[in-house]
């Protein structure tokens, strides 16, 4: 009745294969392994946040946003469809909205995090609509003063890391990540930046600017998120040229 290569089975989320596989949500995925890399390291001192903008030609780089603002404290950064997490950025801005009204206080990341994925789950347990193919990192500065980092996949599960890639080039800035990130988390925030821009530089052969490249960090010290502006982006990532300038 259906062919082996998962015809039949790949057209609804409420549909096991013979082999327990839910092919629409391995494609929703795909859509994430196909998305431009982004970024997430913690260290004491707070979280940065970095992703890699696919800019075309013509294209104004600033109309496209891959790190935003959920609150003071926390922000994301996705990869994937982008309908799809602006959709999900909206659904956290509220979330984070009525959880301040009900308790008076900031939305912890980890909670933020379980309700994205209450939300991406149900697109898999039911018919007549597909996953969302796109994953978040969250990161956030909790009540406490604890930084935080949560990743979201299309299927509704988080985890909490110390530093995470997703998107395409995951693998290969994956592994430069756990062979150059310190456990302590001694690492300074410019430091955790550089580190960040070092892993993405060996998942693409695309030179980085500041046209292509997004920076966010939340301190510690302010709880604050803070995206760097496109003078600051350039200074990091031309340090030399920019010593002689001035």
């Amino acid at each position: 009745m259906f062919g082996i290569s998962g015809a039949g089975y790949d057209m609804s989320t409420s549909i096991f294969s013979p082999e327990g596989r839910i092919f629409a949500a391995e494609y929703a995925k795909k859509a994430v392994e196909q998305g431009a890399t982004s970024i997430g390291i913690l260290v004491n001192e707070g979280i940065i946040l970095l992703a890699e903008k696919n800019i075309k030609p013509l294209q104004e780089p600033d109309s496209i946003e891959k790190l935003s603002k959920i609150d003071e404290h926390i922000g994301v950064a996705t990869s994937g469809l982008m309908a799809d997490a602006r959709k999900l950025i909206q659904e956290a801005r509220i979330k984070a909205q009525s959880y301040w009204l009900t308790y008076e206080e900031p939305i912890p990341g980890e909670v933020l995090a379980e309700h994205i994925c209450d939300v991406k789950a149900q697109f898999t347990q039911g018919g007549g609509a597909r996953p969302y193919g796109v994953a978040m990192i969250i990161g956030s500065i909790d009540y406490d003063d604890t930084p935080r980092l949560f990743v979201t996949d299309p299927v509704g599960t988080y985890w909490g890391y110390l530093a995470v890639v997703i998107g395409r080039g995951s693998a290969r800035a994956g592994e430069y990540l756990e062979s150059k990130y310190d456990l302590s988390k001694k690492q300074t925030l410019d430091q955790a930046i550089q580190l960040a821009l070092d892993a993405l530089r060996q998942a693409t052969e695309t030179d980085l600017s500041a046209d292509n490249v997004e920076i966010a960090k939340i301190p510690v010290s302010t709880r604050k998120f803070e995206k760097l502006s496109r003078s600051e982006t350039k200074a990091i990532l031309n340090p030399a040229r920019t010593k002689k300038n001035e």
